[in-house]
């Protein structure tokens, strides 16, 4: 089907993927712990998490590679088959390519292995390689390639035979921030265009700027799942940035519901709670000292996740 970067659809329509209670033991270590979480199409969706949380487990499941002890994947209400999964697109962590093998055979390679002719697949390896600013690299052999660009390479392999369904396992790892910026444009694409995008993250502040949607996950189960700007904005977490020079934080210390989470040189990060106004912070700011810059700002992913780790394993211990 044509690539073509389309409007993003909202989060409240039929889901697409949809993972069910699922729960994935090795030994006596228990991976994934009735992980629930939907993934729709249309928009870019990250399972993030801290290393060891279960996201490369969780996608093994989804894939088919592991089957696991409770649970099932669903794809518009109905099981994944093996059939649905030889369609989709998928991107290991760790390289799958073939060293010796100049880039556009590789690409073509894995075309035909999802069924192209030669002609069709070269067609597309060609689009697609140029799409990522690769077409010049043509023959040159994949080892000879940085390893931003075998990642490059990499995603052409996972996109030639136009999956609906594609999923990534930490793509992003070890890129500068003109590689991340040019694989985040093809995911786009691709999402605007109606597929399924769900990739594994541990770097929450690029997921941020990257996902509409986000799984987080920790122990093996979801902590937190949704729209992210719904989530940062219904959070009641608040941070008030100020930039202020002279005096000391006591001031800080005599204001009920405020706390200092960050102070770096002059600037200094104040969480305020719900109840607390922001313009009251700011006046008490300015008896104490010269205010030359401020704002309120929304809570991050990162804090997200601690206060939803937090909440999670107060229910456990209450449990």
């Amino acid at each position: 089907m044509p690539w073509h970067a389309g409007d993003v659809r909202g989060y409240s329509r039929e889901v697409s993927l949809e993972i069910v209670d699922v729960t994935q033991t090795f030994g006596e270590r228990r991976a994934l712990d009735s992980l629930n979480a939907v993934v729709p199409d249309g928009v870019l969706t990250g399972l993030v998490g801290p290393n060891g949380a279960g996201k490369t487990t969780l996608l093994r499941v989804v894939l088919g590679v592991l089957s696991p002890d409770a649970g099932s994947i669903l794809t518009d209400g109905l099981p994944v088959t093996a059939d649905d999964r030889r369609r989709w697109g998928y991107m290991p962590q760790e390289r799958g390519l073939y060293a010796g093998m100049p880039v556009g055979e590789q690409v073509i390679y894995f075309g035909r292995l999802h069924g192209l002719s030669r002609a069709e697949a070269t067609r597309r390896a060609h689009a697609l390689l140029d799409e990522l600013d690769l077409d010049d690299r043509w023959a040159d052999r994949t080892d000879k390639l940085s390893g931003g660009m075998q990642q490059r390479l990499q995603m052409a392999t996972a996109l030639v035979h136009e999956p609906e369904v594609i999923i990534l396992d930490e793509p992003f790892n070890g890129l500068d921030p003109v590689a991340v910026a040019n694989l985040s444009e093809t995911l786009r694409v691709r999402a605007r265009s109606g597929c399924v995008v769900l990739f594994s993250s541990h770097q929450l502040d690029l997921v941020q700027d990257l996902c509409e949607v986000i799984t987080m996950i920790d122990h093996g189960h979801t902590v937190l799942e949704g729209n992210v700007a719904q989530l940062r904005a219904s959070s009641g977490l608040r941070q008030l940035r100020l930039h202020i020079t002279g005096g000391s934080l006591d001031w800080v210390d005599r204001l009920h519901g405020v706390s200092v989470v960050g102070a770096e040189a002059d600037e200094i990060r104040l969480s305020i709670a719900p109840s607390i106004d922001p313009l009251a912070v700011l006046d008490a700011a300015r008896v104490a000292g010269q205010v030359t810059d401020f704002g309120l700002d929304l809570p991050t992913l990162s804090q997200l996740f601690f206060a939803a780790v937090a909440a999670d394993n107060s229910a456990e211990s209450v449990r």
